[in-house]
This record gives C-alpha cells, sequence and structure tokens, in this order.
C-alpha cells in the first residue's frame, strides 16, 4: 500500500499516526485509518478483528475499502455512516488545526450479532476469502466491541482531537525553532559587524523580512536632549521621519516601552498616545507595536514596527522583535563603550603583562618526589590573583612547600604575592628553621608594604624521603592532615605577616605515614559563597577530601575544586582558590 504524504505527517510523524491508530484501535476493537482529506491512506489500517482484516485485504476488499474511506473523508461531518464490505459501518472524524482539515479518522465497526454461516459463505465467496479462515475469525469477533453510533463518533472525535493537538505542539515548537534560528542568524550577522549604523540598518531590514510588517524604525536616546533620535528605517518615507521631534518626556508610548513593557497600538491613527496621528494616516499606518531596546537592564532606544491593515501581534512575534531588540542594544551598547575604551587600552595592556609574569612565576607543575605524590590547583577570581603557591626544591632533595593569601584584588595583591615570592625564596635556603624564615619574611613586608598590606602564609618543608613535614602558620587556613580516617590541623606558628614587626614564631614536625594526605587551601575555599550566600566551610572541606581520598593528588586536587564549583553553582565568587596536595607514598 502507499502511503500519502501531507502537512500533518511534515509535523507529526507516520510511525507516531500509526502506534496512536494501533492502540486505538486495540482498545475499542474497532477498525482504524488517517487519511488525507483526499480519503488517500496516510497510515496502515489497524483492523478491529481477524474478521475484518481478512475482508479488507482481499483484493476486492481493499477496493472497497478505499472507495468508501474516500467517500467519508469527502464529508467527515456527515451523520451517516458509510457501509463497507462485510457489513461494516464507517464514520469519519476531521483532523483540524486552526480552521484547516489536516487529514480524516475513519473509523469502521460491525453490527453486534455476529454473521450467520451463510452470510459468512457469501462473504467468502464473493471476496475470494477460503470460508474455514473466515468461519474461524467469525469465532473470535466480540460481539459487544465497538459500542453504539454515538459512542464510535465520540471515539473517532477524540482521536482527531488527540493527533491535532501533537500537531498543534509540534507546531509551535516549529515556529519557536524558526524564531531561534532567525535569533541566532542575526546574532551571527550582527558579531562580524563593526559599523553600528551598518547594524542597524541591517536591523530594520530583517525585521520586516521574518515579520508580517509595513515598515520599521530604530530610535536611539539622547541622553543630553532627551530626544529619541530616528537612527534607521525601512519603508517610511522622508516627509514622515520630519513630522517632528519626539521627546521621551511627553511620549506615553515610549516612556512604558522604557520601563520594560511592549506597547501595543492597535490603530496609530486613533490612538490618543499617538503625538502625530494625521502623518501617521497619511503614511498608511495601522497597527503598530514598539519594545525597548534593552541589554541587562540598560534601556537605550526602542524598535517600532507598523501594518498595514489590522493586526494583533502574536505573544511569538513580541518576543522575536524583543529578542532582536535586546541584540540590538547590545551592540550598541558595546559600540559606545568601545569607543570610550582608548584610555583604559594602555592599563589593560599593562594588567596583561603583569597576568603573563605573574603566571610565570608559579610552578609550572608539581616537583618529583620518590616519597610524596603532589597536585595543586590555582582558580584566580580575577585576571590578577592575590594568592600564591609555590614549590622550593633543596640540594638534599627536601622539598620545601607554601600557601599563601594576600589581602586585597588586582595588581596591588599581584605586586604584593610577587614580593612574598621574593623574600621567601630568597631566604629559604639560607634559613635552618622555618620559624626564622618566616620571621624574616614578615620583618621585609612589615618594613616595605603599607600598614594595611598583609597576608597569610602557610610554609614547610618536607624531608628528603618524605617522612617529616616541618611546618609554620603564619595566620593562614590551617592545613589538614588526613591519617586513618581522621582529620589533624597544623596550627603552629604565629600572626598574619605585614603587620608586627618582631612578631616570632613557632614551627612544628609531623611524622608522615604512608597513605597520610596533607591538604593546604586559601580561604577562597572555606569562603566560596552560593546564592543564598552560605559559606562552603570547613566541614564540606573536610568531607570531600574524605570522600576523594582514594584519588591520587592532582585529581583529589580537582576534585575539591569541582566541589566548592557545584556548591556555589553560577554565584560570584570574589576570593582566589588554592589548593595544595601531598600524599605520601
Amino acid at each position: 500500500m502507499d502511503l500519502a504524504t501531507s502537512r500533518l505527517t511534515q509535523l507529526v510523524t507516520r510511525e507516531t499516526l500509526q502506534t496512536l491508530q494501533d492502540r486505538f484501535a486495540a482498545l475499542g476493537m474497532v477498525t482504524v485509518c488517517v487519511c488525507t482529506v483526499d480519503g488517500e491512506p496516510t497510515t496502515k489500517p489497524s483492523w478491529g478483528s481477524r474478521y475484518s482484516e481478512l475482508v479488507g485485504t482481499s483484493p476486492r476488499g481493499r477496493r472497497v475499502f478505499s472507495e468508501t474511506t474516500r467517500a467519508c473523508a469527502k464529508d467527515p461531518d456527515s451523520e451517516v455512516p458509510s457501509m463497507c464490505h462485510g457489513g461494516m459501518t464507517m464514520y469519519a472524524a476531521p483532523i483540524a488545526h486552526d480552521g484547516e482539515c489536516l487529514g480524516v479518522i475513519v473509523v469502521g465497526t460491525r453490527a453486534s450479532d455476529l454473521p450467520s454461516p451463510e452470510t459468512v459463505e457469501t462473504i467468502a465467496e464473493k471476496y475470494g476469502i477460503p470460508s474455514e479462515k473466515l468461519h474461524e475469525a467469525v469465532a473470535s469477533i466480540n460481539p459487544h466491541a465497538g459500542g453504539t453510533p454515538e459512542a464510535i463518533r465520540c471515539f473517532a472525535d477524540g482521536l482527531a482531537r488527540t493527533i491535532a493537538t501533537l500537531y498543534g505542539q509540534a507546531d509551535r515548537i516549529e515556529h519557536q525553532l524558526h524564531d531561534l534560528r532567525t535569533v541566532h542568524s542575526f546574532t551571527e550577522l550582527l558579531s562580524c559587524m563593526c559599523d553600528l549604523q551598518e547594524v542597524l540598518d541591517l536591523t530594520v531590514l530583517r525585521v520586516a523580512e521574518v515579520m508580517p510588517i509595513k515598515a520599521c524604525a530604530i530610535r536611539l536616546l539622547d541622553p543630553d536632549t532627551g530626544e529619541l533620535v530616528i537612527k534607521a528605517v525601512h519603508n517610511l518615507s522622508e516627509e514622515y521621519l520630519k513630522k517632528g521631534p519626539v521627546m521621551l518626556r511627553d511620549n506615553a508610548i515610549d516612556t512604558t516601552a522604557f520601563a520594560g513593557e511592549s506597547v501595543f497600538i492597535a490603530d496609530v491613527s486613533n490612538d490618543p498616545r499617538t503625538r502625530y496621528p494625521e502623518n501617521a494616516r497619511r503614511e498608511g499606518l495601522v497597527s503598530s507595536l514598539c519594545v525597548p531596546l534593552t541589554y541587562r537592564g540598560q534601556t537605550i532606544g526602542v524598535i517600532r514596527v507598523y501594518t498595514a491593515r489590522p493586526h494583533r501581534f502574536t505573544d511569538t512575534e513580541e518576543s522575536l522583535l524583543r529578542s532582536i531588540g535586546s541584540q540590538v542594544a547590545a551592540v550598541v551598547i558595546s559600540t559606545r563603550l568601545w569607543e570610550g575604551r582608548a584610555k583604559a587600552e594602555d592599563f589593560q595592556r599593562q594588567v596583561d603583562a603583569a597576568a603573563a609574569v605573574q603566571r610565570h612565576m608559579l610552578p609550572a607543575g608539581p616537583p618529583m618526589s620518590a616519597g610524596l605524590e603532589f597536585g595543586c590547583v590555582y582558580d584566580p577570581s580575577r585576571q590578577l590573583g592575590g594568592d600564591l603557591y609555590d614549590f622550593i626544591e633543596f640540594a638534599d632533595g627536601s622539598i620545601g612547600v607554601c600557601v599563601a593569601d594576600v589581602v586585597g584584588k588586582g595588581l596591588p595583591a599581584a605586586l604584593l604575592m610577587a614580593a612574598i615570592r621574593s623574600i621567601l625564596r630568597g631566604h629559604a635556603h639560607d634559613s635552618d628553621e622555618i620559624s626564622r624564615l618566616v620571621m624574616h619574611v614578615n620583618e621585609h613586608m612589615c618594613h616595605d608594604t603599607l600598614p594595611n598590606e598583609f597576608a597569610t602564609l602557610a610554609y614547610g618543608v618536607f624531608s628528603p624521603d618524605g617522612r617529616t613535614f616541618t611546618y609554620c602558620n603564619a595566620g593562614h587556613v590551617p592545613p589538614l592532615l588526613l591519617r586513618a580516617g581522621e582529620f589533624h590541623e597544623l596550627n603552629a606558628g604565629g600572626m598574619v605577616i605585614g603587620v608586627l614587626p618582631g612578631e616570632e614564631y613557632e614551627q612544628d614536625i609531623v611524622n608522615l605515614d604512608s597513605g597520610d594526605i596533607l591538604v593546604m587551601v586559601s580561604d577562597g575555599i572555606t569562603e566560596a559563597m552560593d546564592f543564598e550566600e552560605n559559606s562552603y566551610g570547613r566541614d564540606r572541606l573536610l568531607a570531600s577530601i574524605q570522600r576523594h581520598q582514594s584519588l591520587d593528588a592532582q585529581q583529589l586536587a580537582q576534585q575539591i575544586q569541582w566541589d566548592v564549583r557545584r556548591f556555589a553553582g553560577l554565584a560570584e565568587q570574589s576570593d582566589d582558590i588554592t589548593i595544595l596536595v601531598a600524599k605520601k607514598i
């Protein structure tokens, strides 16, 4: 059987129609088929019984079924049923969407009384079917199937409405996809253009191509005068454009648009809000829609579209115009920012150079050690970070590690971080005691920095065999040692560096066993916030380390970072994140 293609099958697949039809047929024990408006089959018939199938699939039965189906399709609203082969009665119901008939559901049922043996013999001979097969099929017929004519018609209408609903949903999705493609292609075009006037001219032209309108205009607000100045038009006469100034404060339509609302005008020339109704009448403008040009809460103008006849803009059309308006607003605002960016470019180049220097100051990777495995993550909240981590390798095989967090952000913090690194590295090889090294760093900081410039610092040295860790913690988040499922904080040290000259610091030594994990972080971890301003905190950090302790050091550091990111979501973070992990092998 050749199946016909129609508008219906463009949006609702033939497989979907067949599945719905089969299930409805099985439920009602009736014969069902979906056809075009001309009666051509869209699906294969679903037979209500074996008896109907034997008769309907015979050569003569197929012809009769096809002729009856076409007759039903010509008048699907008829209350009079059509008679088909073998005593089948057929009803039809239109599949309609927005007043258009997309196809027809044809439902066939049989009388409640079973055909007599004589009738079966007659049908078998007439349709060329082996009589014994037809008698067997009659025995399987449920005489109560099908229901009353009213029930059959209700059944057909219900199936038709179900299919029409599927079509309507698919149609809406298709329109939404079309609008998305339009906005996407429009965005791509705008992103390739640099001249603002070209952007505005292209916008009014494209709007006229994708919407059923006569004309389009874009006005941008002059913040100095309060006038909405015409910047781009499509299909509006020079006379209309010179009708007079449009001041935002005097125009209710545009004032409403600047408040973030879309404004629909059913008849421009007769609306009391229209400033120049006679000009609109002469121009042949009837209905209008005005939407704001808004990007990230900033409204810079309006875009108006006009029709030549009465038209009620749909929600989809309004949404499309607002999306385009948002894209244009983004380009306009970006262009204006670009024009005022010259003074900032030199400073940005300096920041870029400083960021490059800072990146070079950070270790390219963790050192190799026979008894230890290292992992690290550094995620600055800005281009220039205020966190520091470093590895210092000594001649005897010892490895020094540090994590520091300087006050402030941006360039001042980056410079302070560079100073701490320089001081630490300059004295590390000459200091036998870690506490004395931290004292040197503190003295330099107090001498060379301003009173409000200080930092926290955690520094320690692993022995060549990795079995001991000597450390000093100067006001930093205490390093955490996970051993046999229990955490130990390494608190020995003193106050932050750069505040009080002459401050003394303590150091301590911890022995490390195989499987021990040492984690050093900056407070960007514990103070990370979600949208409800809940901090990540120490408990979540401990749980994260515990959960991922079986991973290698680098993977463990990365998983801690991801746990923090999942907690914070899209909430903007104000502090750098540094994680340093050491695992005793």
